[in-house]
């Protein structure tokens, strides 16, 4: 088979993690980091680590949204 066949298999792996990382960084900006994480870079190098750590961000929009609502609750006009 020859060394031609694992130097494909190596570039569709980084291919694939590139465009993986991609849509991760995505995931990052919508949860409302933005590029401040860098999330293309740590899920680029570290793979499946840095999907997992994507993951595992909490949510800034979502907790933003829920402390809006509890100060509305409360009645607080602290804006």
């Amino acid at each position: 088979m020859g060394t031609w066949w694992i130097i494909l298999v190596v570039v569709v792996a980084i291919c694939v993690n590139a465009v993986g990382a991609f849509f991760m960084r995505n995931a990052a900006i919508e949860k409302g980091y933005g590029d401040d994480i860098h999330a293309w870079a740590i899920c680029f190098w570290l793979s499946i680590f840095g999907y997992l750590y994507v993951i595992a961000l909490p949510d800034k929009i979502l907790q933003s949204q829920n402390q809006q609502i509890i100060d509305l609750m409360r009645g607080d006009k602290n804006e």
